[in-house]
């Protein structure tokens, strides 16, 4: 009966040197790990540097740096659930690689064809599939799930296509004129719209590609993100969120518009030309944050309210 329990105590707890062992066959599989990184790296240095070269000079994609350090910082957040029982995977990281590799021989041999922006779009999204290759072949599809959120954020450090970002941007440019035009007609001023223009006895004034407001748009969407990841329970709120954040963003840009344009009418005509112009975008991003916000708040009262519902019901 005693060896019994003895041969049970030494299944339940496992000695010192099954211990060892396993914590050294973790600290192999991150230094292979950390190992297959650098040679990504090396292996995709070029369109990397390229990368970052534009995110410098880009105004557009000035966030990319800091969604390596964001979807890093959160790996290192959830390290304990993420990595718990990391296994091999062979099936599942090797085809990804092999499609990461095949990508990026065809951006190389296309590239003469495509374009700069498409270019680079090709090679970051090749480099973001060799990351998820061997993220998979190290720790598995398990711990792949469980870092699903922040390993799919790193897709905004893939610059979007030429046609894509002008559609976008086209849409964006769209919504902004609607929604000063929204705005100057709730206000009781009827001016005159030819295309993307409104033109008023005093100023004329054209919505431009520029003023399309896809930059903050990015932002919200990115907060949004974040905010429902940490914040929601539903994953029908945290989409929803993130629509509410493009939304805002735009309604928000037709206000800088509507704002700026009645300025120039009632204050001083050369608002346009001035700092305010060109810089002031932040307050009125500030006001879109604090919506975003308002927003946020409004899902978790319905969340903690269909939460605690059945408990009442049943208490009944």
């Amino acid at each position: 009966m005693q060896e019994n329990k003895s041969h049970a105590r030494l299944l339940a707890f496992p000695s010192d040197s099954q211990i060892e062992t396993f914590a050294n066959s973790r600290r192999r599989r991150f230094a292979y790990y950390f190992a297959s990184l650098f040679v990504g790296i090396c292996l995709f240095a070029v369109p990397l540097k390229a990368l970052l070269a534009m995110s410098i000079s880009s105004e557009l994609y000035d966030y990319i740096p800091l969604m390596f350090a964001l979807c890093g910082y959160l790996l290192i957040k959830e390290r304990k659930e993420v990595f718990e029982n990391p296994d091999w995977s062979f099936g599942y990281g090797l085809p990804v690689l092999v499609l990461s590799l095949a990508a990026a021989a065809a951006g190389l041999n296309y590239r003469d064809v495509l374009k700069p922006e498409d270019y680079l779009c090709v090679m970051s999204f090749s480099f973001w599939l060799y990351l998820m290759g061997t993220f998979l072949l190290f720790f598995g599809p398990a711990a792949f799930a469980k870092a699903i959120f922040p390993l799919f954020m790193l897709l905004f450090t893939v610059p979007l296509p030429a046609w894509l970002l002008d559609n976008a941007v086209e849409l964006l440019r769209e919504g902004s004129y609607f929604s000063a035009g929204w705005i100057f007609h709730t206000l009781g001023m009827v001016p005159l719209e030819h295309g993307f223009s409104f033109t008023f006895p005093e100023i004329s004034i054209e919505v431009a590609k520029e003023c399309s407001g896809i930059h903050s748009c990015t932002a919200l969407v990115i907060m949004a993100l974040l905010c429902g990841r940490y914040f929601l329970r539903s994953g029908v709120n945290k989409f929803l969120l993130a629509i509410c954040a493009a939304l805002i963003a735009t309604f928000k840009n037709g206000v800088r518009i509507a704002a700026l344009t009645l300025a120039a009418i009632y204050i001083d005509p050369n608002i346009l030309e001035t700092a305010w112009h060109r810089n002031g975008g932040i307050i009125i991003f500030g006001l879109g944050v604090g919506w975003l916000a308002l927003v946020l708040l409004a899902m978790r009262k319905v969340e903690k309210r269909k939460l605690h519902q059945p408990a009442s019901v049943a208490s009944k």
